[in-house]
């Protein structure tokens, strides 16, 4: 057997001709430029994203946020441990703090109460984590709860572009969310990311820190501009996405749909083979529980037992790549230094040992889902 890859990043024939067309063009590879301004339009079309920024990672999306919040060193963002890490240092490198809370083992992300009860006076941001695709299903309770405790709501949507939560999309939910773009994601533009802004009163000041802290896209775009000419009016940085990355993304924006169905059909065989085979083994920690729409981003399960290095080395053996996800931000160098001795993270520190994700992409064929499929069971079953 052909080794079976973790991810093999989304391509086809006329992402690639874009690119060319972009080049022969000899039209600018730093932008904005065709390729952008058609994104925006098309994600406007299909999600209703108002005001958006294209970045080059969703690292840089968050870190844009981060900036405009102007926390204090005694302020808190509350966000769950089980996190990637540059959700944590976009804030921590403020100057505030980050406070952890634990997650459910069903679905490796917070309850509503688990965010409610950690939230004091000193919670100014709560960052939602849409773990691996799959929507938390109280967004619009959560949304109600920040804006009567004035509190900031961040979306971290990294990887679930094209996911609902009833007939909203997420990203429409909180007063901003970020998106990824990096070639492990279901669209991929090597690397990249996006910056939703629905919060009216960021709209302008996230123009200004998006563009390196100056005013220049409203020096040259905007004729009413007082200023002749542009300057430095805001903390910022190089955030943008280059137009030459954004002509391989802008094809793939139009198949999302296609992309997500054939995704789910990977996904609903994993889960009718698995329903078959095996009964307690392990938990499908983002089977779906609601109706709503989900990318099927990841195929994830939780070991009922503290195995994973043996089932890795298993699959490995049998020529199968899977993944471990990421350690706790609690367990870390840098992340224990904003562990408080109250925080009670149960939940994370029993399964984060036990998490396992199976291949998942667009190149995955469901024989080799199969094949997957009746690895795992026999691993079980021997």
């Amino acid at each position: 057997m052909q080794q079976i890859l973790f991810n093999t990043p989304l391509q086809d024939k006329k992402y690639f001709d874009n690119v060319k067309k972009l080049l022969n063009s000899k039209a600018s590879l730093h932008g904005p430029g065709k390729n952008i301004i058609q994104i925006k339009k098309d994600l406007k079309k299909q999600f209703g994203f108002e005001h958006v920024h294209l970045t080059n990672s969703c690292t840089a999306a968050m870190e844009i946020c981060a900036l405009m919040m102007n926390l204090k060193k005694d302020e808190e963002v509350l966000m769950p441990s089980y996190n990637y890490n540059t959700t944590a240092s976009s804030f921590v490198r403020t100057g505030c703090r980050v406070r952890y809370c634990d997650i459910d083992k069903s679905n490796l992300m917070p309850t509503f109460e688990d965010f409610k009860k950690n939230v004091n006076k000193k919670t100014k941001v709560i960052v939602v984590i849409h773990m691996q695709g799959l929507p938390v299903d109280y967004l619009g309770d959560l949304k109600n709860f920040c804006k009567r405790k004035k509190i900031i709501l961040i979306e971290d949507a990294a990887p679930a572009l094209g996911s609902y939560v009833k007939n909203k999309p997420v990203g429409t939910f909180g007063d901003f969310a970020t998106f990824s773009f990096h070639e492990t994601k279901n669209y991929q533009s090597g690397i990249g990311g996006l910056l939703v802004v629905n919060n009216k009163k960021f709209k302008r000041k996230s123009d200004l820190v998006f563009d390196k802290g100056t005013d220049r896209t409203y020096v040259v775009s905007d004729p009413n501009y007082h200023k002749k000419y542009y300057s430095w009016v805001e903390l910022g940085s190089c955030f943008r996405l280059p137009e030459l990355n954004a002509s391989f993304l802008q094809p793939q924006i139009r198949d999302i749909n296609k992309v997500i169905k054939y995704r789910s059909n990977l996904y609903k065989r994993y889960i009718k083979n698995f329903k078959i085979w095996l009964n307690d083994e392990f938990t499908i920690c983002n089977k779906l529980k609601h109706k709503y729409k989900y990318n099927y981003h990841a195929f994830t399960i939780i070991l009922k037992k503290k195995e994973r290095e043996k089932f890795l080395k298993y699959l490995k053996k049998n020529s199968i790549t899977a993944f471990i996800s990421f350690e706790a931000l609690h367990l870390s160098k840098v992340g224990k230094n904003f562990l408080n001795k109250s925080d009670n993270l149960k939940n994370t520190d029993e399964i984060i040992k036990k998490i396992v994700r199976l291949p998942m992409h667009n190149k995955l064929k469901l024989s080799e889902v199969d094949y997957i499929s009746q690895k795992v069971k026999d691993y079980f079953h021997k």
